[in-house]
């Protein structure tokens, strides 16, 4: 696992942008991940990376793993 922490470089899972970490929350599900692009994404421990977040409330983080989960994408489009 990598050390992700209030400050750390990332590359977001949703806009791909090099960017950097403002906080990180505990939620239902897991760990948030709130990066200045202000997209929130989770994290794929299979992946080793961060990845798009689709809990429909803000409490929970549900990660969305392209990688892992292609077939989870195609069902939300």
């Amino acid at each position: 696992m990598i050390a992700l922490t209030e400050g750390s470089a990332a590359t977001c899972g949703i806009c791909g942008k090099q960017t950097s970490i403002k906080f990180t929350t505990e939620r239902i599900g897991g760990t948030a991940y709130d990066l200045a692009c202000q997209h929130r994404n989770g994290y794929c421990e299979t992946c080793d990376r961060l990845v798009p977040d689709r809990s429909e409330h803000i409490r929970e983080v549900v990660p969305r793993c392209p990688t892992c989960n292609p077939e989870e994408i195609e069902a939300d489009e």
